[in-house]
């Protein structure tokens, strides 16, 4: 059966964080494919470029083995995250999912819809970030060992480019330079 990871994100922008956490999920032997999943309406209603620029990112910074899953925006209204695990579950029944979360998210965690039963049917990994403590750990999650925790975040790299300042070391000159094409976050 093939291990699919879900990268679930607003991604605005994609960071290098972003392509670290996939990268270390393949190098661990952890999942066959990550798949990016970017969020259509966030439950936690998160402000957000439009979906076409957040995907036209993201397409950027691709690599093997990387995907892009468009079921949520695709999807009207809020993401549920166990719901869209669920039907991807049920379109690609070769597949076993997981899911991967930052540490950042461990607060919050019991606040995702269905969190229990979404535990005990998928495993979540969740890679170290700065500044968040790796609890509270639920049963079914799994945290990425060996690993320099993720210090840039998409609110970081907008900052930057609002504040005129260089986002080398941030995000993939690829997409730095979609940004300022298309004049984004100013």
């Amino acid at each position: 059966m093939t291990r699919i990871t879900l990268l679930g994100g607003t991604f605005d922008p994609p960071h290098l964080g972003h392509s670290r956490i996939a990268q270390v999920l393949l190098e661990q032997n952890l999942a066959d494919e990550v798949w990016f999943l970017p969020v259509g309406e966030h439950a936690f209603e998160k402000k957000a470029s439009p979906a076409a620029v957040r995907i036209e990112m993201l397409e950027r910074i691709m690599m093997p083995k990387t995907r892009i899953e468009f079921y949520e925006v695709e999807q009207q209204g809020m993401s549920i995250t166990y719901e869209t695990l669920c039907a991807l579950s049920e379109k690609y029944t070769d597949y076993q999912f997981s899911f991967v979360i930052g540490s950042d998210n461990l607060q919050q965690f019991h606040l995702w819809h269905h969190y229990e039963e979404m535990l005990a049917r998928f495993t979540f990994f969740v890679y170290p970030r700065k500044g968040y403590d790796l609890n509270p750990l639920y049963p079914g999650m799994k945290v990425l060992e060996g690993v320099e925790p993720v210090t840039v975040s998409s609110t970081q790299v907008r900052d930057s480019v609002r504040n005129n300042q260089s986002t080398d070391g941030l995000i993939k000159p690829a997409v730095a330079s979609y940004i300022q094409h298309h004049n984004l976050y100013r």
